[in-house]
């Protein structure tokens, strides 16, 4: 559906509320939900006056309808000198607008200048019939079922059906949620420098942000290091050598080698690195990098709608997902690492349960409103085991219910995806002093502490692509003068700890970039409050 309501009107006082007034007759043909409804009416109005306020009445405009796949858009069409509504300031106007915007309920809104006029775009959130939660869980519990049952009927069946028809599907679609998620992404990254405005603002953010995660990041691991040492076989044996070569291999390996590599590998760190480097150079161009900023924010709608519609599958490639998990029998490699099964659950637990109470109390929300607010990601990536699955979901959590400035939180979240993993602090630690226990090495203190910076570094190193931690396993046994074999065996039971691990990083960088948010002054706590989105 596609439709102009007028080609031209001005901006009078008249015009204005003819206009506004089909506005709202459209939206009721539409069916669109009572409540979007009236947000949508109220932030279009108030958009058209902020234009007759900056330009004059006489300024012509142009309004458009048009629906995709489900997603209902209204168009608005401003010919004159160029104007952005929603760029923040301190006139009356300007604050009606930042409270329609804060209260958006999901409402996505862009501007942009192009051939002399101003576009701006409203578009509604598709409606669920079930909730995002629901129906993730409704697919695990089928996908239980289902991998039970085969497993108990066909036993031998199974993991062949699990290899050959299961893990094509779900990695094939796992590609194409990365693919789109690289979009995003890039474009995420490269938008939320540009609209910081200037390089100081920019190196001001980006330093405070990136000390805080890594400190946070360390005393986790520190923690970590010294709730297992208790149970630790102390003596004067080991021996420590650190290899040097073996680090700078995996800082080079930070550079991309071509453009390509990091789209088909969904490399967060390469993308990250170029995008950062287009966005301050598009920083520092100012007003000539426009056209490319417009560019940039037309292939992010597209790229939008399009995970909007991947999104859909997400419960049913959760479902084989976990189907394939247990018919290919990957659960019962741990049956003989439980003690360590045990120490890495607890630790995550634990961590999960510390920042969700720090978020709770220092901000003053209701505990269960919080989790039900990030469980769909931390589904997700529980089942995926991969952050470009959830990658969308998560910052569209970010944005809507957690309440997290739209152009702060993809810059942040990017940033804290290389730089910010607290289960690889955990599972790091742990499994390295365990197997040294379970191996009968008997370390020293120069020993554990090797261990624990070793671990804190690679937590951060890991290179975000398949067998990034398996290399980091093999350097950290490696230096540590642990067993050859034992590296087998870890890497396997790390196989399953994997999807834990994912999802951990993933809710406590969503917990602290809520918690900088409000450092900052990008948080809408009233949102991040609310039961319900607004």
């Amino acid at each position: 559906m596609e439709r102009t309501i007028q080609d031209k009107f001005e901006l009078t006082a008249a015009e204005i509320d003819r206009y506004v007034g089909e506005t709202e007759e459209v939206l009721a043909k539409e069916k669109i939900d009572p409540k979007d409804a009236l947000r949508l009416r109220f932030m279009l109005e108030e958009t058209i006056l902020k234009y007759r306020d900056a330009l004059s009445e006489k300024a012509v405009a142009s309004l458009r309808f048009s629906r995709f796949f489900g997603t209902f858009r209204v168009s608005l069409k401003v010919k004159g000198e160029r104007y952005d509504p929603f760029k923040e300031s301190d006139d009356s106007a300007a604050s009606v607008m930042g409270s329609l915007l804060a209260n958006s309920g999901g409402l996505n809104r862009a501007w942009k200048y192009r051939g002399g006029a101003n576009l701006v775009t409203f578009t509604s959130p598709r409606k669920r019939r079930v909730s995002q939660l629901v129906a993730i869980l409704l697919g695990i519990v089928i996908g239980v079922i289902f991998g039970l049952l085969f497993t108990a009927i066909a036993p031998d069946t199974a993991p062949v059906i699990a290899e050959r028809i299961i893990t094509p599907i779900t990695n094939a679609f796992t590609g194409l949620l990365c693919v789109m998620a690289t979009l995003l992404c890039f474009g995420a990254i490269v938008l939320g420098i540009v609209r910081l405005g200037d390089i100081s603002t920019f190196s001001n953010i980006g330093k405070r942000m990136i000390r805080s995660f890594l400190l946070v990041a360390f005393v986790l691991t520190l923690l970590n290091t010294a709730w297992m040492v208790p149970g630790m076989t102390f003596g004067m044996s080991s021996r420590v050598s650190i290899d040097f070569y073996d680090f700078f291999d995996i800082l080079i390996d930070f550079v991309p080698n071509n453009i390509l590599a990091p789209i088909l590998e969904f490399n967060s760190v390469h993308i990250i690195i170029i995008g950062v480097m287009f966005g301050i150079t598009m920083l520092k161009m100012g007003q000539k990098a426009d056209r490319l900023t417009e560019i940039f924010d037309e292939v992010n709608i597209v790229a939008i709608l399009s995970n909007t519609s991947l999104n859909y599958f997400i419960p049913i490639y959760v479902g084989l997902m976990v189907s394939g998990l247990i018919m290919s029998g990957q659960l019962a490699v741990i049956s003989g690492f439980w003690k360590l099964l045990l120490i890495v659950v607890a630790g995550e637990a634990v961590t999960l349960i510390a920042y969700t109470l720090v978020v709770c109390i220092r901000l003053k929300v209701n505990v269960r409103t919080y989790i039900h607010k990030l469980l769909p990601p931390f589904m997700i990536s529980l089942s995926s085991a991969n952050v470009g699955a959830a990658f969308v979901t998560t910052i569209d959590t970010l944005i809507g219910p957690l309440g997290v400035d739209a152009d702060y939180a993809p810059l942040a979240y990017n940033l804290g995806s290389i730089l910010f993993r607290p289960g690889y602090c955990i599972v790091f630690t742990a499994c390295s002093l365990f197997t040294a226990d379970l191996y009968g090495i008997k370390v020293t203190w120069a020993w554990l502490l090797a261990a624990f910076l070793l671990s804190f570094i690679l937590s951060v190193a890991t290179p975000p692509v398949i067998g990034g931690t398996t290399v980091c396993f093999s350097i950290l046994f490696s230096q540590l003068g642990i067993k050859a074999e034992a590296l087998a065996v870890i890497i396997s039971v790390n196989a399953v700890f994997e999807f834990l691990t994912v999802a951990v990083n993933n809710y406590c960088l969503q917990s602290q970039i809520v918690l900088l948010g409000h450092k900052f002054g990008k948080l809408d706590c009233d949102r991040l409050r609310a039961a319900k989105a607004k």
